[in-house]
């Protein structure tokens, strides 16, 4: 009994960084009445570290099942997170083709900060889906040349979604949830895509 409490704690941890990312934009915004608001605000990444170090120290056999669910909930739990992400990206680079100067600049400026923390944030939620792939090596479910390039896809915007839902249904679990997410997930893709479209054509005409 102890010993499946202490298995189940370890998702307070992926869970406390997806919690603290979208709380980020909150204490960015009350950061001015709330000074103490503009520290706590980078939590995330404090927690983004401690992923590393909980998907490190659980890299053994009995925990295989736990790194894939963990990676499921960060990675599923970000989809929004990311579209919005992705929405914003689009949007400074639409600033690079209104009439001002200065906006040629700071349009592409702030997209490629915005990809860099997106990115960064991508490969702090990276480690357990890593960690799970390990296990899947060593237990003998998987190569080493197939463990290494779905580790490598880790570290790609949106690819890494996909991948995950790859692993899931390979391992026969949350395909319900994983069916559910994808077709909502194409949606927002084809919204996000339409979206695009629409502004270069705004600005076109």
């Amino acid at each position: 009994m102890n010993e499946s409490k202490n298995l189940t704690r370890i998702y307070v941890f992926p869970l406390l960084y997806v919690v603290s990312l979208y709380l980020f934009p909150v204490f960015s915004s009350y950061s001015e009445d709330f000074p103490i608001l503009s520290y706590v605000k980078y939590i995330c990444f404090i927690f983004g570290i401690l992923n590393i170090i909980v998907a490190a120290k659980c890299c053994k056999p009995e925990y295989r099942h736990i790194m894939l669910n963990c990676a499921v909930l960060v990675k599923y739990a970000l989809i929004p997170f990311f579209v919005i992400g992705g929405i914003f990206v689009i949007a400074t680079v639409l600033l690079a083709l209104m009439p001002v100067p200065f906006m040629l600049f700071f349009g592409p400026a702030m997209a490629l900060i915005l990809c860099a923390i997106g990115w960064l944030i991508l490969a702090l939620g990276a480690p357990y889906t890593i960690s799970y792939l390990c296990l899947s090596q060593k237990a003998g479910f998987r190569s080493s040349t197939t463990a290494v390039l779905h580790s490598i896809l880790q570290f790609f915007f949106f690819i890494d979604v996909f991948d995950v839902m790859y692993l899931t249904f390979k391992e026969g679990k949350w395909k319900k949830l994983t069916i559910t997410l994808l077709i909502l997930l194409l949606i927002a893709i084809v919204l996000i895509f339409l979206l695009f479209a629409f502004g270069l054509l705004s600005f076109a005409f």
